[in-house]
């Protein structure tokens, strides 16, 4: 089978932000560099997490990755090494979660809020755990704006595969065919729009139409 090339944004200018939400029925984002700015907080303590077992993270490379599950970033980074990931992943979780609550995303909480104020319901569909988003939901006041979240203990297959979003279609109650999603990671692009939503990317801090398509 050929690989599809992977999707890219679109040329086209984002529609005003009421005329597009006024055509979906629901909208789901990601979390990781899509509601929240923490690129760099999340590759510096990977890198800390993994310096005594003397891996590196190549900055370009981890961009590429961000959207996995943390677990398959390690079993690529490790190659043919074994590694101890259930220690690593705990002492990643512990340096993120001990600093300052990362910054928000202007662009994606704008476009939240209006989705809000139409009624539209709002989830988040992360290739995360729950222990990292959780708490900084808390942390951020966000519970409202973002009542339903899918995290990776809930979904079988991780992004690219479909289901996270799928997921939270399911659970706001919307065909995914009728969702908006966002999301900034090449993986998670592809799993938006494998699960049939329109999909805004996120580049540079502002919001860009997607094209393309995905099949298994």
């Amino acid at each position: 089978m050929t690989e599809n090339p992977p999707p890219q944004p679109g040329p086209a200018a984002i529609p005003e932000v009421d005329e597009l939400l006024r055509s979906v029925a629901g909208v789901v984002v990601d979390w990781d560099g899509t509601v929240v700015d923490n690129a760099e907080i999340r590759l510096s303590a990977l890198q800390q997490a993994l310096a005594p077992y003397g891996v590196d993270v190549d900055p370009q490379w981890y961009a590429l990755n961000c959207g996995l599950p943390i677990r398959e970033v390690i079993a690529r980074l490790a190659g043919p090494r074994t590694l101890p990931v259930e220690e690593i992943v705990p002492a990643s979780r512990r340096l993120l979660l001990s600093g300052p609550p990362p910054r928000l995303i202007d662009s994606t909480m704008n476009l939240l809020r209006r989705a809000e104020s139409l009624g539209l319901p709002r989830a988040v569909a992360s290739a995360a755990a729950g222990v990292l988003i959780h708490p900084i939901i808390e942390r951020l006041d966000l519970g409202e704006l973002l009542p339903v979240v899918v995290t990776a203990e809930m979904v079988a297959r991780g992004k690219p595969a479909p289901d996270a979003y799928l997921e939270a279609a399911r659970l706001i109650g919307r065909a995914p065919a009728r969702c908006l999603a966002v999301d900034d990671a090449p993986d998670g692009i592809a799993s938006a729009l494998e699960a049939g939503m329109r999909v805004l990317a996120v580049r540079d801090g502002l919001l860009v139409p997607v094209t393309g398509l995905v099949s298994g």
